[in-house]
């Protein structure tokens, strides 16, 4: 039995398909192509032409302090984003797993956050870190100038990694959810008669069996921070202060659209775009070894 659906003509899959082909084109395959050229040439920000300089641009932005500026804070970014969302995630997942009222409800609750955008979450948490009014500005009043994220750029990347990091946990509380429900009860059963108790249980069984999910959420919030910082960035910091929290996203933005260099920001987001490309092929060669381990 054939279990293919079948359609009145061979060309109606292909309409069906044709606006989401459209909306990829537009906004991801063209602004992409876009960028490769643009970054081999000189480009004039208002449309005064263009002259190719082959590699000029990108030696331009390696020989730059502000690019490897740009790139710590982005790598800071992404491991205390990744590990801070990571582990609440697991820790949350873990802990309804076991016998907890209202698990139904809780998985709910857990969930909500991500249907926030990351610009409403920059632009809340900027009034509750202000220093004057915020949650925190009582600790100015015991050690003046403790609590400044305006002026402390420590501070303002560990807020910024606490706004993204909460954007990011429930996705990988799904994750991981569904890959400690795949674990046979049996299984734990027979760890519970042995004398295992619940910690004991959750690291030689539990841990062991969702590491796919583990591997899947902290190379999806890797990239997620590589990519979807900016709008966070953009909203509660600017990049600033000092250009502390301006992560390649972001700096990509401010060359390009703010500083008018839409040959610098081209060649850094074909950079940027690289590193996403190393990290996605890491993802799958590590997926293929641990086929035979899983």
């Amino acid at each position: 039995m054939d279990a293919r659906p079948a359609f009145p003509a061979r060309w109606f899959p292909l309409l069906l398909a044709t606006p989401q082909m459209l909306i990829v084109f537009l906004f991801f395959l063209w602004p992409a192509v876009k960028a490769i050229a643009w970054s081999f040439y000189l480009v004039r920000p208002f449309g005064n032409g263009s002259r190719f300089v082959g590699l000029d641009n990108y030696l331009r932005i390696l020989t730059d302090d502000s690019f490897y500026a740009s790139l710590r804070a982005t790598l800071v970014f992404t491991a205390g984003s990744t590990l801070l969302a990571v582990t609440i995630a697991l820790a949350l997942a873990a802990c309804l797993e076991l016998d907890v009222r209202a698990r139904r409800l809780l998985r709910s609750i857990f969930i909500w956050p991500y249907a926030v955008a990351g610009v409403v979450v920059g632009i809340v948490l900027k009034v509750l870190i202000n220093p004057v009014t915020g949650l925190l500005a009582f600790l100015n009043q015991f050690w003046p100038g403790v609590w400044a994220p305006h002026l402390i750029g420590a501070q303002a990347m560990l807020a910024l990694i606490a706004a993204f990091a909460w954007t990011q946990v429930p996705l990988n509380f799904i994750l991981f959810s569904a890959a400690l429900q795949r674990i046979p009860a049996d299984l734990m059963g027979a760890a519970a008669i042995d004398g295992a108790g619940p910690w004991r249980r959750f690291i030689d069984i539990q841990l062991p069996m969702i590491a796919p999910a583990l591997l899947l959420a902290g190379v999806i919030n890797v990239i997620e921070a590589f990519t979807h910082g900016f709008g966070l960035v953009d909203a509660l910091t600017q990049g600033g202060p000092g250009r502390s929290t301006a992560i390649l996203a972001y700096q990509i933005y401010s060359d390009g659209f703010i500083g008018l260099d839409l040959s610098g920001s081209s060649a850094l987001s074909v950079v940027l775009m690289l590193f996403i490309v190393a990290l996605t092929l890491l993802q799958l060669r590590f997926f293929r070894q641990g086929e035979g381990r899983w």
